[in-house]
C-alpha cells in the first residue's frame, strides 16, 4: 500500500509560523488626539475661574441724565474631580516558565497580557470619551431566557463596545445591577436587535432599563464612574462641572438637531453650525469626528460634485477628509464609537485630559508583578487617574441627525 498522508500522520510534522497575528480592531483616535493636551493635577480636584458674564453698567444716556448702576463682570468655578480607570492582569507561575521562550510559545506570557491591558483599556477608555452623561451603552426593550432584545434604534457603534466576552450590567439609571451584573456577553444581534448572555438576567427587563460596563455606573442617576463624554460635554443643556447653562447661558454649546429625521451632511449644513459657534464664542471649532456613515455621505456628495477634498495628517497616524466652509477648512475623521447620526464639532485646543498619573502599573512597594497570596501566581494592575474637560463649552457644536450611508 502507498504512503499516503493518512497513513504518515503520526511522523509529519506541524510547523508554526512565528509571531501572532492580530485580529482585533485597537483603534483609539478620538483618544489619539486628546491625550496631547493634558494637564497635571495634584489634590483634590482641578478648579478653574470662567469669565462668564459682562458688566452691565453701560448704555447711552441724555445729557445731565442718570448716569447707567454700576455693574461687575461675573465670574463661575468650574471643578473637576478626576476619575480613575483599572485595567488587572494575573498570570499563573507554570505559564511563565512554559512561555519563557520561542521553542516554547508564539510569545512571552509577561510581554503579551502587560501591553495586551494597555491597549484593552484604552480601547474603554476611547469608548468613554463619546458618553452620555450616565455611561449607558444600549437601551433594552424586553428579556426572552438570556437574550435581551435592543430598543429598534439602537446605534450600531453600541455592538462595536459589546464584543464578546464582555462584562455587563442591566439595571435602571439608579439602579444599575437590578436585572443582573458581570454578566458574560456571548454573541450580539445587529439586525433582532439583541444581546445573548451567557447566564440569564433576572425577568421584567422593560424600555427603562439599561445596559453598562460592568462595575461603572453609580446608583445617582445622570452620574457615572466612567469619563464625562462628548455626548455630556458637547451639549446645550444640563449642569457640566458645576455650572448651569441656565445660570450662565454662555456654558453652552451649539446643538442642531433635525427631531430625528436623518437629512444629509452638507457643507451648507457645517458652515451655518461653524457660524453658529463663532457668532456665540468668536472661534470656529478645529475639528470634526463622526461615524463612518456619515463621512460615507459626505464623502459621497463631493464625488456626485465631481469634487476631490484634500486630505491631512492626524496624531496616531491617522488621516482625515477636509469640510471647507467658509474660510475655515476642517479635518473630518472618523472614530469607531462615535455614535450613529451625530457629528462632533470640536475646538481641540479647548478639550483638555486633566490627570495626576499616565497609563502606569501599580508599583508603589517596588515591583509592578506581585505574589498572589496563597497560589502560584502573580497579578498587576494597570491604572490612569484623569478626566475629560473643556474650558470653553461654547466653542463647540454638535450635529444631529445625519444621513448613515
Amino acid at each position: 500500500m502507498a504512503l499516503t498522508l493518512t497513513t504518515a500522520d503520526s511522523a509529519l510534522k506541524e510547523d508554526y509560523q512565528p509571531s501572532i497575528r492580530e485580529q482585533i480592531n485597537n483603534e483609539v483616535m478620538i483618544l489619539s488626539q486628546i491625550e496631547s493636551r493634558s494637564t497635571d493635577v495634584e489634590g483634590r480636584r482641578a478648579v478653574l475661574s470662567l469669565h462668564v458674564t459682562r458688566n452691565s453698567g453701560v448704555g447711552a444716556r441724555a445729557e445731565g441724565g442718570t448716569l447707567p448702576t454700576a455693574g461687575a463682570q461675573g465670574y463661575a468655578e468650574e471643578r473637576v474631580s478626576l476619575k480613575y480607570n483599572y485595567g488587572r492582569i494575573q498570570i499563573n507561575g507554570p505559564v511563565i516558565r512554559a512561555m519563557k521562550s520561542d521553542s516554547g510559545s508564539f510569545t512571552r506570557a509577561i510581554e503579551s497580557e502587560t501591553q495586551g491591558i494597555v491597549r484593552d483599556l484604552k480601547r474603554d477608555v476611547n469608548r468613554q470619551v463619546f458618553n452620555n452623561d450616565n455611561g449607558s451603552i444600549a437601551t433594552c426593550a424586553s428579556v426572552s431566557g438570556a437574550v435581551v432584545t435592543l430598543n429598534a434604534d439602537t446605534p450600531t457603534s453600541a455592538f462595536r463596545q459589546l464584543e464578546v466576552g464582555s462584562l455587563i450590567d442591566i439595571g435602571l439609571e439608579d439602579s444599575p445591577t437590578d436585572h443582573g451584573t458581570a454578566l458574560v456577553v456571548s454573541s450580539v444581534n445587529t439586525s433582532t436587535p439583541s444581546v445573548t448572555f451567557t447566564t440569564s438576567p433576572t425577568a421584567g427587563i422593560g424600555t427603562s432599563d439599561l445596559l453598562f460596563r460592568s462595575g461603572a455606573k453609580t446608583t445617582t442617576a445622570n452620574a457615572t464612574s466612567e469619563l464625562t463624554g462628548l455626548q455630556a460635554i458637547v451639549n446645550s443643556s444640563g449642569t457640566l462641572f458645576n455650572i448651569n447653562p441656565t445660570t450662565y447661558p454662555v456654558w453652552a454649546s451649539t446643538v442642531n438637531s433635525n427631531s430625528g429625521t436623518d437629512r444629509a451632511a452638507t457643507d451648507n449644513l457645517f458652515e451655518s453650525v461653524i457660524d453658529n459657534i463663532w457668532l456665540e464664542s468668536g472661534e470656529a471649532p478645529t475639528f470634526i469626528v463622526t461615524s463612518p456613515g456619515v463621512r460615507r455621505n459626505y464623502a459621497s456628495q463631493l464625488k456626485a460634485q465631481k469634487r476631490f477634498a484634500d486630505t491631512v495628517d492626524l496624531k496616531g497616524g491617522f488621516r482625515a477628509l477636509t469640510v471647507d466652509a467658509g474660510n475655515t477648512s476642517l479635518p473630518i475623521a472618523v472614530d469607531r464609537d462615535n455614535p450613529d447620526t451625530k457629528a462632533f464639532l470640536l475646538n481641540l485646543p479647548c478639550l483638555t485630559q486633566h490627570q495626576s498619573s499616565d497609563w502606569e502599573f501599580m508599583d508603589e512597594d517596588g515591583a509592578v508583578l506581585n505574589r498572589v497570596s496563597g497560589v502560584d501566581a502573580y497579578e498587576a494592575t494597570l491604572f490612569k487617574y484623569h478626566e475629560l474637560t473643556t474650558d470653553r463649552r461654547n466653542v463647540h457644536g454638535r450635529i444631529d441627525d445625519l444621513i448613515e450611508s
